[in-house]
């Protein structure tokens, strides 16, 4: 008998998970699945539902992808069972481009109709979408009790720079990362900073140990990072300007870094109080992007390893650090400045030896 606490209960594991696992055997969904096959009679429609699902036919009719998804999803969580919904549902996140979430729904309209006619259609949008689906973090580390934490980011492409954004932004230009490199979860902080130097150059220290250490030069940093080294083994250093950009779109195309809505992911002076009453923020208080990385969009400014060039013109394809200018490249705005500053795109320059009150800096790790 199915109850309406299972099915409550069926739609929290339905929209809990976000990312395909492989390993579908892990996948609570597969209750739901259980319990369907199981039923005898099925579950009937009910109304409320039915409205959802009319609704969001008449969106993907008339290309509202984004308000479809949402009434696929009102649907979904009333009748998590419904088959034919994850499969609307996967091919309208596919004209999005959200790959990985089409992959979500697909895999499960496989689980819940592994004989429908639509099953081989199904199948080849898997393979479709396995080619181009964006990349998933792996774990996470720290190489001592007071190291910032590290995420292990996958090798992939992406598409450096937009022709829609500021010149030195142009051209956009495909970028082939060969090899996975780690990176960290958080701006390093001011506890972390101290822990290795030995002191706090920050001009907001009473804002806390765990808010971003800023006032620090690209020299500044360079000194970290070789007592970093000797304390830990290991050769830590700054992110390129490629690695950099990559982190932050996270396999997406949005706006800013994990989100089109500057107020979920930044802090800036377009999303908290004004300048002049302003400071930095304490670290992983917006949201992550899909990396789970925190704060690429706002809070401090972050010095990358590159110099700077005007444009993308001549960059290279395979996200080495490109040099041979006279000042370093900083990205990803500020707590100080507009959100406009802090689009995922957006990139600033100052010489290396400036220090200020809203740069900082997020480490960054080759590995094996």
């Amino acid at each position: 008998m199915f109850t309406l606490r299972f099915w409550l209960s069926a739609s929290v594991f339905l929209f809990s998970l976000s990312v395909y696992a492989d390993d579908t055997s892990s996948d609570p969904f597969l209750e739901v699945v259980k319990q369907y096959q199981a039923a005898n009679p099925k579950p009937e429609f009910p109304e409320e539902a039915r409205k959802f699902k009319v609704q969001a036919e008449f969106a993907v009719q008339d290309k509202r992808y984004a308000q479809a998804v949402e009434l696929y999803g009102k649907a979904l969580k009333l009748v998590p069972w419904w088959a034919e919904g994850h499969y609307s549902l996967a091919l309208t996140l596919g004209e999005m481009r959200k790959f990985r979430d089409a992959l979500v729904e697909m895999n499960r309209f496989k689980l819940l109709a592994p004989d429908s006619p639509d099953a081989r259609a199904a199948q080849d949008k898997i393979y479709q979408w396995e080619s181009v689906a964006e990349p998933v973090a792996g774990k996470s580390f720290k190489d001592c009790p007071d190291c910032p934490e590290m995420v292990e980011l996958p090798a992939g492409s992406f598409t450096m720079g937009s022709d829609d954004a500021d010149p030195e932004a142009k051209p956009a230009h495909s970028v082939t990362l060969a090899h996975k490199f780690a990176i960290g979860k958080t701006e390093v902080t001011q506890k972390q900073w101290q822990s290795i130097m030995g002191n706090n150059p920050s001009y907001f220290a009473d804002c806390g140990d765990n808010c971003p250490v800023e006032q620090v030069s690209w020299d500044d940093v360079q000194v970290f990072l070789k007592k970093l080294n000797e304390k830990t083994g290991k050769q830590y250093r700054l992110p390129t300007e490629a690695e950099w950009e990559y982190a932050c779109h996270a396999g997406a195309e949005e706006d800013y870094c994990g989100s089109n809505k500057d107020e979920k992911v930044a802090w800036t002076s377009s999303t908290s109080d004004s300048f002049l009453f302003n400071s930095t923020y304490e670290v992983a208080k917006k949201n992550p992007n899909a990396f789970g990385l925190y704060d690429m969009s706002g809070n401090v400014w972050e010095w990358v390893e590159d110099t700077w060039h005007d444009n993308y013109a001549g960059a290279p394809a395979d996200g080495a650090a490109w040099m041979g200018g006279s000042m370093r490249v900083l990205r990803g705005g500020s707590w100080g400045k507009k959100s406009k500053y802090a689009r995922a795109t957006t990139r600033f320059k100052f010489s290396e030896n400036y220090r200020d009150w809203s740069y900082g800096f997020r480490l960054a790790l080759t590995l094996p």
